[in-house]
């Protein structure tokens, strides 16, 4: 969950996102999975375990062109990287909650692989759902 604050969703978000990339950048990986509430609409919950698997050995495996670039996926920490991640925010129609898109920084650049959000609004708080990785 993550306070209200009085900076704007988007920004409050983009902070949230960037800072649990950070982590992951860290091997912090129990601390960042711990930080979600929800788990996605569809599947199971995302787990350090799944969310690896589903990057190196679905969306980049080996002979995809990321994996031909770069034979060893790194993590990487948004914060010390060029770009923004192209974050996008959505207000979900008739309700209080955001959807939240954002890059994935690996190997020192915002690869092609964007991670989606859900911010629920639970009253002084959002709570957290990592719903989706999709490959642009």
């Amino acid at each position: 969950m993550i306070r209200k604050e009085e900076k704007s969703p988007d920004k409050l978000f983009e902070q949230f996102v960037s800072i649990w990339f950070e982590l992951i950048s860290q091997g912090r990986w129990d601390e960042a999975f711990a930080q979600l509430d929800l788990p996605p609409t569809y599947g199971s919950c995302y787990t350090p375990e799944r969310f690896r698997d589903e990057i190196e050995n679905d969306h980049f495996c080996e002979g995809t062109i990321f994996r031909k670039q770069h034979l060893k996926i790194v993590y990487s920490n948004p914060n010390e990287i060029m770009g923004d991640g192209r974050p996008s925010l959505y207000p979900i129609d008739g309700t209080s909650d955001y959807s939240f898109e954002y890059d994935i920084p690996l190997n020192n650049e915002f690869s092609d692989l964007t991670s989606g959000w859900e911010f629920i609004d639970a009253g002084e708080v959002y709570k957290v759902k990592l719903d989706f990785l999709h490959l642009l």
